[in-house]
C-alpha cells in the first residue's frame, strides 16, 4: 500500500502476495521491491502500484531450488536486487527484468527478519546475516571458550595489535572450517562467490532464534560497523555472555592475510574500540551495554552509529570514536521497574533520537 505523504490518504494498493508480507519494502529508481510469504519476489511501479515483474522461488526459472517463503527485506544496488529466502539461498536478480543473476546456498536456520547490505567496497560485495544451526546458548558458550583459548586469556585487558591478530585469525579459520557456525556471509556482488579466502572474524551475537543485526556500511571511508565478540572487548555484558563489542570492519582487507603485527591498526580487518584515551575509557554503566545473547539493531546517522537493544541504547561518534549512552532501560522515566527496550532500531533527525520501548515511543536529545 502507498499513502500520501501529505495527508495519509491511500494512493494505491498492490495485492500480488497470496500469503502476505513479513519483509519491509525497498525503493529504488521508481520501483518498490519486496518478497512475500508465498515465496514470490515483487517489483512494483511506485507511481501506480502496478506489477512490473515477479520472481517465484523454486519455480522453473529457479531450477534446483525448493519453494520457500521470503521473510527478510531486500537491498538494491547498481541494477541488482538482493534477498534471502528460507530455503537458505541468497539471491541476486536483475532489477529491471527480474531475471535471476545468481543463487548461493548459505548455512543457517533462517535469514530472519533482517536485510542484506550491499556495498561498493572490495570491488562490490553484499553482506547477509543468518541464524546458525546451533542452539544459541550452545553456540555462545563454545564461542566464548574458543575466544579464551585462542587469546590465551579470559579477558580483562585491552590487548595489543599482535594479540588481536592471533585471536581474530583463529576466529576466521574456525568459521572457514565450520561454516555452520557462521552468521555473516560476505559475497561477491556480481557472482555470489565468497568475497574473501577466509570469512571475516565476526562471532555470533543475538537472542533466541534471531539473526544478528546487519552491519552499517560507509562506502566513503571503506568501513563497516558491526557487533561481534572478542576477549578484548570493552563492554562487560553485565556478567551475562561477556565479550560483546562494537567493531569496525575494513572490507577492503582480506582476513586471510592477517600475519604482520606491525601493520597499522586501521589496516586490520577488524578493530575493536578500546580505551585509547581518557575520553574513551568510561566504565560500562556510564556508557552502554552490549550483551552477547540479546539481539539489537544498528542505525546509521551522518556521523554516528546507534545501537538499540532491550538493555540500553547508545552509539559511537564516528569522528572521535568515543561511545556514548542515550539511556538505560533498568527503570522507567519515573524510577519504577519494568521498562525494556526493543529491537526496532532508531530514527535520528535534528539532533534527536526516537526509540520504542515497552511503554511506547519516546524522543531523546543525543548527548553529544
Amino acid at each position: 500500500m502507498a499513502l500520501s505523504g501529505t495527508n495519509g490518504s491511500q494512493v494505491w494498493v498492490y495485492r500480488g502476495a497470496g500469503k502476505g508480507y513479513a519483509a519491509s519494502p525497498a525503493i529504488d529508481g521508481g520501483r518498490v521491491y519486496i518478497g512475500s510469504k508465498d515465496g514470490r519476489f515483487h517489483s512494483v511501479d511506485a507511481a501506480n502500484g502496478q506489477a512490473v515483474w515477479t520472481f517465484q522461488v523454486g519455480s522453473a526459472s529457479d531450477a534446483g531450488a525448493v519453494a520457500a517463503p521470503i521473510l527478510a527485506s531486500a537491498a538494491v544496488r547498481a541494477g541488482r536486487v538482493y534477498f534471502g529466502a528460507e530455503n537458505m539461498n541468497a539471491y541476486a536478480l536483475d532489477a529491471a527484468t527480474g531475471a535471476r543473476l545468481w543463487r548461493r546456498a548459505v548455512r543457517g536456520q533462517s535469514f530472519g527478519h533482517t536485510w542484506p547490505v550491499a556495498s561498493g567496497q572490495a570491488g562490490g560485495l553484499v553482506l547477509f546475516r543468518t541464524t546458525p544451526i546451533y542452539a544459541f546458548h550452545d553456540l555462545l558458550n563454545s564461542d566464548e571458550a574458543h575466544l579464551q583459548a585462542a587469546a590465551g586469556t579470559s579477558g580483562g585487558t585491552l590487548g595489543d595489535k599482535a594479540a588481536w591478530i592471533v585471536e581474530q585469525r583463529a576466529v576466521s579459520q574456525r568459521l572457514r572450517d565450520n561454516p555452520h557456525r557462521r552468521s555473516l556471509w560476505e559475497l561477491n556482488a556480481a557472482t555470489g562467490a565468497d568475497r574473501y579466502a577466509l570469512p571475516l572474524p565476526v562471532v555470533y551475537t543475538s537472542g533466541v532464534g534471531d539473526a544478528p543485526a546487519p552491519p552499517v556500511v560507509d562506502d566513503s571511508t571503506n568501513r563497516a560497523w558491526i557487533m561481534t565478540r572478542s576477549v578484548y572487548a570493552r563492554f562487560d555484558g553485565m556478567g551475562v555472555r561477556n565479550y560483546g563489542e562494537f567493531a569496525k570492519l575494513n572490507l577492503a582487507f582480506d582476513p586471510a592475510i592477517y600475519s604482520d603485527a606491525t601493520l597499522p591498526e586501521d589496516r586490520l580487518g577488524i578493530r575493536f574500540f578500546g580505551c585509547r584515551g581518557s575520553s574513551n575509557c568510561k566504565i560500562a554503566w556510564e556508557d552502554f551495554h552490549k550483551i552477547a545473547d540479546e539481539g539489537e539493531v544498528l542505525t546509521a546517522a551522518s556521523n554516528a552509529v546507534f545501537s538499540s537493544n532491550w538493555v540500553s541504547a547508545g552509539g559511537i561518534d564516528l569522528g572521535t570514536e568515543a561511545t556514548f549512552n542515550v539511556r538505560f532501560y533498568s527503570s522507567d522515566d519515573t524510577g519504577g521497574a519494568g521498562l525494556y527496550g526493543s529491537q526496532t532500531g532508531a530514527v535520528v533527525a535534528n539532533g534527536r533520537i526516537v526509540l520504542r520501548d515497552s511503554q511506547g515511543i519516546k524522543s531523546y536529545t543525543i548527548p553529544r
